[in-house]
This record gives structure tokens, sequence and C-alpha cells, in this order.
């Protein structure tokens, strides 16, 4: 396989919400745009992720009220980055080390440039191998017919 960059595969376009933002709000906006996290700012700077998993194990599980409970509560942190010019076989290693499916992508400059995930990844590899197995085949068409932002 070719060695690709990030910035060939990420998502440019970044949800994200400021730290004194509570739980619903953010919520909120994931349920609007169709996505499963967001990137938790401060002073505009990624410093953390609030994902889908985050909410239901640390809010809803502990039947917290989640327009109370703050963001920067309970978001995942500190946040994994990754530049956008590095390979994306160095993106799905750091992603297996640290056992996460999403990468937050951030230029030398430290300013956010987008976020990569496990299917993104999983997309490029189908799109550059031809699986002998017709049902990986399948998946591999299905996911490309269906824009899916990033989760």
């Amino acid at each position: 396989m070719q060695e690709s960059a990030v910035r060939e595969i990420m998502t440019e376009f970044v949800q994200t919400i400021p730290t004194g933002s509570t739980i619903m709000e953010a919520a909120q906006i994931m349920t609007k745009g169709g996505i499963g996290c967001v990137v938790v700012t401060e002073k505009g700077n990624p410093i953390g992720m609030l994902t889908e998993r985050d909410i239901v194990s640390k809010v809803t599980s502990q039947d917290l009220n989640s327009s109370k409970v703050l963001v920067e509560k309970i978001m995942s942190r500190p946040i994994i980055t990754i530049d956008p010019n590095e390979i994306i076989d160095e993106a799905a290693l750091m992603m297996s080390i640290y056992g996460i499916r999403r990468l937050v992508v951030v230029g030398k400059d430290g300013i956010l440039s987008g976020i990569i995930t496990t299917t993104d990844i999983a997309s490029w590899i189908s799109r550059n191998k031809d699986y002998k197995n017709n049902a990986l085949n399948a998946i591999v068409k299905l996911h490309d017919t269906e824009h899916i932002p990033y989760q």
C-alpha cells in the first residue's frame, strides 16, 4: 500500500464546543450534526474530546443532569493528536496503542485541521485493496455510497 498522508482522508470540518458548555448543549450539537463526538476547546485551542460514549458512561449511566454537567468535567483528555502530514499507518498505530477510534489532526502551528477516524482508515484501505472476500467488498461499496460524518 502506498504511504498516503492523514490530510488526504481526514474530515476537515470538525465540530467544536468550548469547555464551559453543558453536556446537553454538546448532545444537541452531536444530534443535529449526526456526529459521534465534538472537540472541546479552550481559547480556540483543542484540549479534549467528548464522545457519545463519554456521555453514556459518565452522565446517563449515573443519572446526572446533562443541562448542569459541563463538558470539561467528563471529556476525554489529554487529547491525542496527529500531524496532517503524518502517514495513515502511523494514525492507525496510534489509535491501536491508545485504544481510541479518533485522532484530532493538528498542524505544527497548533491549529485544528481536522479529525481522522477508524472508519476513515478502513474506507481508505478498502479503496486501495480489492478484497477476495465478497462480503468485505460489499461492505466497502455500501460504506462508500453513504457519506457518514466523523463518528
